[in-house]
């Protein structure tokens, strides 16, 4: 357990110790969660001797673990401690004074803290759950981070998931909500950019009946849905300004006020937020309010992007090629060496969404024993480098009649029913532009030969109807009517 000292920090020489400041650290140790009010200067040494202003006693942490430099910035500096001292997972060099950026977390052996603003969303220690086992085909940045997250998860503190786009961060924040005590609990999703202003609130917050036009029956919002579970605001920077003062005051209170009534009920729900923005640029620039962005930002933590993670692709990749097996009632089918190098070798800018998608591509294209590199459609220019000698692609079986030469010709993108002088030549454009060509042509011609019956359409190409029908709308195909 962490020991609160800071108050006696004059009385042993220390500078400033006012203990009114604006700011407070979060200790993090076996299981249980203390805070303790930081000075506006002066310096807090944090460690397990009984000399130490923040005493944490715990075995990895050194007697004069590390000391907090308060002033203008945030500084840390370790003392050569044992276990070592690492921010954002990497380990500091020792005496050497760091800036330290709030809501950081900062590893103290097995033990963490964070500085975060006076006034942020209040941090309350829950049951110890113990620590999950961490998978061993993870990479070592996700083992660091989901270590983090067992930590965080067994306090109240709002956290804020970053990462880019399509990294996971909806994962990492079910796993915060999981390994949590309120497990039991609702777990309730609000994607912020998905939903107009006039729309957002009433979804938010609720509202009663006659609140406005339309409004026949009292309606419970979101946040009242998560009364002891957790809330996750997806993309909170695309919130509006007004819709955000409002959120304010539910996150300082734990009040909600529906739309149209005029007392508020208490609630209590666990907030956290993602975001792909850089939230400090969106404070400075007034995109974002910073009371908001305080009190969100209880503990900041990152998902590493796809390509920082490679050793994880093979595992993934086999779990969605099970998934879309299952999905369209065939055997599961293997990834070739060749499909696996070119997998590890792409950057993946859109990281595991977009890996879900090729993956889900390749399975409709793959008619064979095995996928194939041409069967992922993946442009050569975004791989890291130059890609090994590829076997020679395999010609995918037509459905319909065969085309007249070798030289074939796969009809465009054109309304149903296509007119066979509409072609495009392999070769004149991009592959992916070619292959969703020949695949809307193949689903066409499925439809033309089972009379528009989309169930005998689908078993044909080897598919599900659902994922036939998704594909009708990906090409602005209208789907037949009986």
């Amino acid at each position: 357990m962490a020991e609160d000292r800071t108050r006696s920090i004059g009385d042993r020489g220390g500078r400033a110790a006012d203990a009114t400041a604006g700011l407070r650290l979060i200790v993090f140790c076996a299981g249980q969660v203390s805070s303790h009010p930081l000075p506006r200067s002066g310096e807090i040494v944090i460690g397990r001797g009984d000399d130490a202003n923040v005493r944490i006693d715990h075995a990895t942490v050194s007697r004069r673990h590390v000391t907090l430099l308060l002033g203008t910035e945030v500084r840390l500096v370790d003392h050569g401690s044992f276990n070592g001292t690492k921010i954002g997972g990497t380990k500091v060099a020792p005496n050497v004074p760091l800036p330290v950026a709030l809501s950081t977390i900062v590893e103290l052996g097995e033990t963490m803290i964070v500085v975060q603003v006076e006034g942020a969303a209040p941090v309350t220690a829950s049951r110890s759950l113990g620590n999950n086992a961490v998978r061993a085909d993870q990479s070592p940045g996700m083992q660091h981070l989901y270590r983090l997250v067992d930590s965080v998860a067994q306090s109240n503190i709002t956290v804020i998931v970053r990462g880019e786009t399509g990294s996971g961060k909806e994962v990492v924040s079910e796993e915060i909500h999981r390994r949590s005590a309120r497990a039991n609990g609702p777990l309730v999703k609000l994607n912020c950019a998905a939903l107009p202003e006039h729309l957002l609130e009433g979804e938010l917050f609720g509202y009663e009946r006659g609140a406005f036009t339309g409004a026949a029956q009292a309606k419970a919002g979101l946040i009242e849905s998560a009364d002891g579970g957790t809330l996750f605001l997806d993309e909170v920077g695309e919130m509006p300004l007004a819709t955000q003062a409002k959120l304010l005051r539910v996150v300082e209170s734990r009040e909600v006020m529906r739309l149209g009534s005029l007392r508020p009920k208490t609630v209590d729900v666990r907030f956290v937020a993602a975001t792909h923005r850089d939230l400090e640029e969106m404070v400075a620039s007034g995109k974002l309010r910073q009371d908001l962005y305080y009190r969100l930002a209880g503990v900041s933590l990152v998902v590493p992007p796809l390509r920082e993670r490679v050793e994880e692709i093979p595992r993934i990749a086999e779990e969605f090629v099970s998934r879309f097996c299952s999905d369209a009632r065939r055997p599961t089918i293997p990834i070739s060496s060749d499909a696996m190098r070119v997998l590890k070798d792409y950057r993946w800018p859109g990281n595991v969404r977009e890996l879900r998608n090729v993956i889900e591509r390749a399975v409709v294209f793959c008619k064979g024993v095995a996928i194939a590199p041409e069967h992922l459609g993946l442009p050569v220019d975004r791989l890291s480098r130059p890609p090994a000698r590829l076997s020679a692609p395999a010609p995918l079986p037509p459905i319909g009649p065969m085309p007249p030469a070798p030289s074939a010709v796969v009809p465009a993108a054109v309304s149903q029913p296509p007119p066979a002088a509409s072609t495009i030549a392999f070769g004149s454009g991009s592959l992916p532009d070619e292959m969703e060509a020949l695949e809307r042509q193949r689903i066409l011609d499925a439809l033309a030969k089972c009379g528009g019956n989309q169930t005998q359409a689908a078993e044909m190409l080897g598919i599900s109807r659902r994922t036939l029908l998704r594909r009708l709308d990906e090409y602005a195909v209208p789907r037949p009517r009986k």
